[in-house]
Parts: C-alpha cells; sequence; structure tokens
C-alpha cells in the first residue's frame, strides 16, 4: 500500500527507471482507451438496434416518430422526454446536457418543468 515511505519522485529515479515506468503508464495507458473505444462502439450498435418491443415500438410511431427512426437510442430518448414531463428534474438535465444547452441554470429547468 502507497505512503510516503515508499513513493519515490520520478525526479529522483534513474533514467533507465523512470523511462520504463513511463513506457509501462504508455501500454496502460493505450490499455485502456482500447477498452473505452469498444465499449463505446458496443454501445453504439446496440442503440441503434431496431426497438424489439411492440408496446415500445407502437407508442413511439403513434408519437409521431418515422418507423425507420425507431431504434433502442429514440426509445430512450421518449422516456426521459416523458419523465422530464412529469416533473423529473434528473431526467430534464440529462436531455439538457444532450442537447449541448448548458445555459440553463438549475432554477430555469425548475420553472420550465413546472409549467
Amino acid at each position: 500500500m502507497p505512503n510516503e515511505q515508499n513513493l519515490i519522485p520520478m525526479d529522483q529515479r534513474s533514467q533507465k527507471e523512470a523511462r520504463e515506468l513511463g513506457r509501462e503508464g504508455g501500454r496502460a495507458s493505450g490499455e485502456a482507451r482500447r477498452r473505452k473505444k469498444s465499449l463505446r462502439e458496443a454501445a453504439e450498435l446496440y442503440l441503434s438496434l431496431p426497438v424489439s418491443d411492440k408496446r415500445a415500438w407502437n407508442k413511439l410511431a403513434k408519437d409521431g416518430v418515422a418507423p425507420e427512426d425507431v431504434d433502442n437510442q429514440m426509445a430512450i430518448i421518449a422516456g426521459l422526454s416523458i419523465k422530464a414531463a412529469k416533473g423529473d428534474a434528473k431526467a430534464a438535465k440529462v436531455l439538457f446536457d444532450l442537447l449541448g444547452d448548458q445555459s440553463k441554470t438549475e432554477d430555469e429547468v425548475k420553472v420550465v418543468i413546472d409549467v
């Protein structure tokens, strides 16, 4: 477990040792980036799949979503919109964050939801 006695600053290590630690850190960083990229690609694939639940598909179609646009991503957005309209401030914040609308303050979000 790290503590002050076993932590050695990089400027007090040999050049060879510092280089090796940097190389190991670079490898770990690359592995983490590849893992995140793979996870992001899997999420994008799943969200782009068509909705398999007929009730959800019918509800989205009834709400005016074009049949070719009915996918899992649209179902999630529709669910967030419904929750936000019912007064869920967290759902509203998520929607505003997705839209990139950071100019709204929390008080403005509450006013929009209360209306």
